[in-house]
């Protein structure tokens, strides 16, 4: 992968890579969050069902979806931390090779040394 150079010879990561990664972590814990709140609802209208058969006890719904909202917020933040500290290990390390020896801006040149 081709990495923009600066003016100076190193590397610059461009802007376009940090956004990439940033909106992947913001639509990963979105997704992990609605995947466990969806698990809670199906838990709560199950518990609901059994009651209304006469199989189960009563239900809070704030009760059994305050469990699975911490669970949710717990699971997404995790996934989410891993997946970024991943994200930027690889992003150092992709910066940190060193680079190609044509990669080297050539050499200023002084007013002058010019000749015209």
């Amino acid at each position: 992968m081709t990495w923009g150079i600066a003016r100076n010879g190193r590397r610059r990561v461009p802007r376009l890579v940090l956004a990439i990664w940033i909106v992947t972590a913001v639509v990963l814990w979105n997704g992990l969050y609605d995947l466990r709140i969806s698990v809670g609802t199906r838990d709560y209208l199950l518990q609901a069902a059994l009651h209304d058969a006469g199989r189960g006890p009563a239900v809070s719904m704030a009760e059994t979806m305050q469990e699975h909202v911490r669970a949710a917020v717990t699971v997404a933040s995790f996934w989410t931390a891993l997946v970024s500290a991943a994200a930027l290990w690889s992003t150092s390390r992709l910066l940190a090779e060193p680079l190609p020896p044509d990669a080297t801006p050539p050499p200023a040149t002084d007013a002058s040394t010019r000749s015209g």
